[in-house]
């Protein structure tokens, strides 16, 4: 029974240190290794082969008996590979084994409401809509979220932030596909919301998607319930530096005319409320 127990404990343990082993490995499989890496080569049993080895301007590295080899690109498990290939014919059964010393590569950063937040290599013609695709491309929760590009200035510890917008909803943007340079930090922020509550159908809460209206907000809440009065509308908005909230007066009834100007476009944390008509 003791013995069995211990068989069970071993094969636990055993798959303990399997998962630690591959999820350590995880960032092996994603880096790419780029131009003025450093890496750092070993060969089980082989220590006079242990080589620190920096990837040169043309994107090599230099090993004994292998020579040069091209590692632009590649990702660590892969240069191991190529180098156990190349090394069979000089040493039996080579176990090779290669790590990240340093990375002098240029980086961009990308956080937020993306698939693979995280640090990348800035290669040539790298733009905005290149690096979010590269980082796995915009989730749910970011799809209505702003989009920042913050970038440090020279000679100088501040950040200069623009405003990128994707969707080209402004006809003065300029900045819909920045070029980015090094350092550049590129933030996809959440989805803001709004808020419909009173005599709707399915009062709650939102996603502010673009060109929200007040009837497109009342739509989206099913409408007005049993005694709502297009007449009985307003938006609770904050103002900046301000206690409480701003009351706007909305003319639904002129709105559903087809009186545009009546129809007021939704900020952030707007509060429509439909209050009970006066019988």
């Amino acid at each position: 029974m003791f013995k069995s127990f211990l068989v069970v404990l071993f094969v636990f343990f055993s798959l303990f240190i399997i998962s630690k082993t591959n999820y350590a490995d995880e960032p092996r499989e994603q880096y790419t290794v780029n131009v003025d890496d450093v890496l750092q080569i070993i060969v089980q049993g082989h220590e006079s082969l242990r080589t620190t080895a920096p990837v040169t301007s043309d994107g090599a590295i230099s090993f004994p008996y292998v020579g040069v080899i091209y590692v632009k690109g590649m990702t660590l498990p892969d240069i191991e590979k190529e180098l156990t290939k190349s090394l069979t014919g000089y040493i039996k059964y080579p176990v090779v084994s290669v790590s990240l010393s340093e990375s002098k590569s240029i980086n961009y950063f990308v956080y937020g409401e993306v698939k693979n937040p995280g640090r990348f290599v800035l290669e040539d013609d790298i733009t905005v809509l290149k690096a979010l695709s590269t980082a796995g491309g915009i989730t749910l929760d970011g799809l209505y979220g702003g989009v920042k590009l913050r970038r440090k200035l020279k000679d100088n510890k501040e950040y200069k932030e623009f405003i990128i917008d994707l969707k080209n909803t402004k006809e003065s943007s300029t900045n819909i596909d920045m070029h980015l340079e090094a350092g550049d930090i590129l933030v996809v922020e959440k989805s803001r919301y709004f808020f419909v509550y009173g005599e709707v159908m399915r009062p709650g809460k939102f996603t502010l998607e673009d060109n929200m209206t007040v009837l497109r907000s009342i739509s989206m809440a099913g409408g007005f319930a049993k005694y709502g009065s297009p007449d009985r509308v307003k938006i609770l908005r904050i103002v900046p530096g301000k206690p409480g909230y701003e009351s706007i007066k909305v003319d639904v009834k002129g709105a559903m005319k087809g009186d545009v100007g009546k129809d007021i476009l939704l900020e952030p944390d707007d509060i429509v409320v439909a209050a009970e008509g006066i019988l």
